[in-house]
């Protein structure tokens, strides 16, 4: 397991977390019982703040039975947020949730809290120690922030249950995978013009690898296979994308070697994770297709404001990929020799892939999807000019149609300003016009 996959599986696990707690409890309980036991800290303080064996006792038992019973009902609160997000928005944002450092330090408070008591109350020995002071001490203050905790919690959860706090979240992370994978790990080592490579593609047929496993493309590190390949001088296509499902036998690496070198192709499978689901490790689309299920869901729930808020959220992530990435499939070493070839991505992928589902079940919404022209018109005020084509064309295939769905003059006079308005930023005027024409007939 690479470290960014181990790294994604420590923080969308719940457990890893409240174990850390745990071990820092199970310190103090150490500390404190042998500050009280073995330098009798509590007949120290006795004239102060020390408390007898039997108040400690009564007071550490019914803590501990009070923070469990806290702890059971934070879980049950949990269960309760699940439930909801899995029948109102999608399930696959589940996971944001449980990797949400808040949820994960709340249970680890509420985990070592309980490990607290529960220790301090099987070691309390009256025959070594009359008198407490740091046992029951610390016992009062971590109750305190236990309650402290419970009240956070369920601040926590009412707030990322608010529709606007969880698509922005989830556009953060679309935009954070889209920084790492396209920008800073694949598009350094991508170029548009194939005339200067020192490469040709080769055109007879190349040596093929399979899977081996069935599953989900997880992670492609892409950097350690243009270091092996050119250490093997050999130029390699991986034939599907990361997100792709794939079969044990299914031909997914073809690469072509110049010599007579024998190719070690088992430490290519090991630089290609295949997993059981999907991840979020380097998968944008994935990231993207949260945001899309939770409109399309909010149009069946007829929320047409929650569906429109994601469109506006999945319009910036758009208009990211499109100012910062290189739509090139070719990668190249740092002699500029061509090592990999990708499946093709251009900006018509990711448009579709946002946009063209919400579309389908927007169809009979014209106020949705006046939106959604709006949404494409703000994307085109800060998109790369080369996929000016690509909105436009997206946008008449969204009014296309419209024709007899308009109850109202004024549903017409929205819809069509604001293709109108779009045609303007992408610089379709005339087309916007015969469009307008072909419409009227």
């Amino acid at each position: 397991m690479s470290e960014r996959e181990l790294s994604h599986t420590v923080q969308s696990n719940m457990w890893f977390t409240p174990v850390l707690y745990v071990l820092f409890s199970s310190l103090l309980v150490i500390a404190t019982l042998t500050s009280d036991l073995k330098y009798d800290l509590g007949n120290q303080m006795r004239p102060f703040f020390a408390v007898d064996y039997d108040l400690t006792r009564d007071l550490v038992g019914t803590l501990t039975a009070a923070i469990l019973t806290l702890t059971t009902f934070t879980f049950n609160l949990i269960l309760v947020v699940f439930t909801t997000f899995s029948g109102q928005f999608s399930p696959r944002m589940l996971k944001n949730f449980i990797a949400s450092k808040s949820t994960q330090r709340v249970l680890g408070i509420f985990t070592s809290s309980f490990i607290y008591m529960l220790l301090s109350f099987l070691f309390l020995n009256k025959r070594l120690a009359e008198y407490y002071f740091a046992v029951p001490v610390l016992a009062a203050l971590i109750a305190a922030l236990s309650m402290g905790t419970f009240i956070f919690f369920i601040n926590h959860a009412v707030a990322w249950l608010q529709v606007n706090q969880m698509t922005y979240d989830m556009k953060n992370e679309a935009l954070s995978i889209m920084k790492s994978t396209l920008e800073e790990e694949v598009d350094p080592y991508k170029v548009n013009d194939l005339s200067t490579l020192n490469s040709k593609i080769c055109k007879e047929k190349g040596f093929t690898i399979t899977a081996g496993k069935s599953g989900f493309i997880q992670l492609v590190d892409f950097i350690s296979i243009i270091n092996e390949a050119e250490r093997d001088d050999i130029v390699i296509q991986l034939e599907y994308t990361i997100g792709s499902y794939v079969f044990a036998s299914t031909p997914f690496i073809t690469y072509w070697k110049k010599g007579e070198n024998e190719v070690d192709e088992h430490k290519y499978l090991t630089l290609i994770s295949i997993g059981r689901r999907q991840t979020e490790v380097q998968d944008i689309e994935f990231s993207i297709n949260k945001l899309v299920e939770v409109a399309i869901r909010s149009l069946g729930n007829y929320d047409p404001k929650t569906a429109t808020n994601a469109i506006y959220q999945l319009g910036e992530v758009l208009a990211s990929i499109s100012r910062g990435s290189i739509f090139s499939k070719y990668l190249v070493d740092k002699n500029n020799n061509l090592r990999v070839i990708l499946q093709e991505r251009d900006f018509n992928h990711y448009l579709y892939n946002a946009f063209g589902s919400i579309r389908h079940y927007a169809k009979d919404n014209v106020i949705v999807c006046t939106e959604l022209l709006k949404v494409l018109d703000l994307m085109a005020k800060s998109l790369n000019k080369r996929d000016y084509n690509a909105v436009w064309e997206f946008g008449v295939f969204t009014a296309s149609g419209f024709e007899n769905l308009f109850l109202f003059a004024l549903d017409y006079q929205q819809f069509y300003r604001a293709l109108q308005n779009l045609a303007v930023t992408t610089k379709h005027e005339k087309e916007y016009e015969e469009f307008l024409e072909r419409s009227k007939k």
